[in-house]
């Protein structure tokens, strides 16, 4: 594994050190997407926790959202299926329904009304996903996948989030600007 998932576990850890309890449920919740996603590569290179990590680091540094259950929903989110029932609830009930309410739709229109009308913890989760994408996806040499990624996310994704927040409105607004 890269210094990365270590190295940025620890810079979130430092907004919840002063409850210890928060401090065990987001290592364990670090430690099974760990575990579950040991040898899975996003984009042929990079370890998939880096990016469950850098959604969390988003929700809590550039958003300043303090929330146990929403940083552990964005740790989880990616292993929805790979998590028995019985592990998950034991992080509680908002972060079982938040995990268990991303896996994925069927098509793009129905994953987006989907996520439309989805709680909001559920749509912060997929809304800095989709920021760290966007940031991640301008080092790719693919242009017309590149093309059609914002040229999704600017239809379906910005309203979206233009309802949640502004301030992840504007960043997305920002790294959609950035892809040129």
């Amino acid at each position: 594994m890269s210094d990365f998932p270590k190295a940025g576990f620890a810079r979130l850890l430092k907004f919840f050190e002063s409850n210890t309890d928060d401090v065990v449920k987001l290592t364990r919740a670090f430690g099974l997407a760990t575990k579950i996603h040991k040898g899975q590569l996003l984009n042929k290179s990079e370890p998939y926790i880096s990016h469950l990590v850098r959604i969390a680091l988003i929700l809590v540094e550039e958003l300043q959202m303090r929330d146990p259950d929403l940083v552990c929903s964005a740790l989880l989110h990616g292993a929805s299926d790979s998590i028995q029932d019985e592990e998950l609830k034991e992080y509680g009930e908002r972060v079982y329904s938040t995990v268990r309410a991303a896996a994925g739709q069927p098509s793009t229109e129905q994953q987006f009304a989907a996520l439309s009308k989805a709680p909001k913890d559920l749509k912060y989760v997929k809304l800095a996903e989709r920021l760290d994408i966007t940031r991640s996806i301008k080092n790719q040499a693919l242009r017309d996948k590149i093309i059609r990624f914002k040229d999704e996310t600017q239809k379906y994704v910005v309203p979206i989030a233009t309802a949640t927040d502004d301030r992840l409105a504007f960043k997305l607004s920002v790294a959609l600007y950035e892809l040129k």
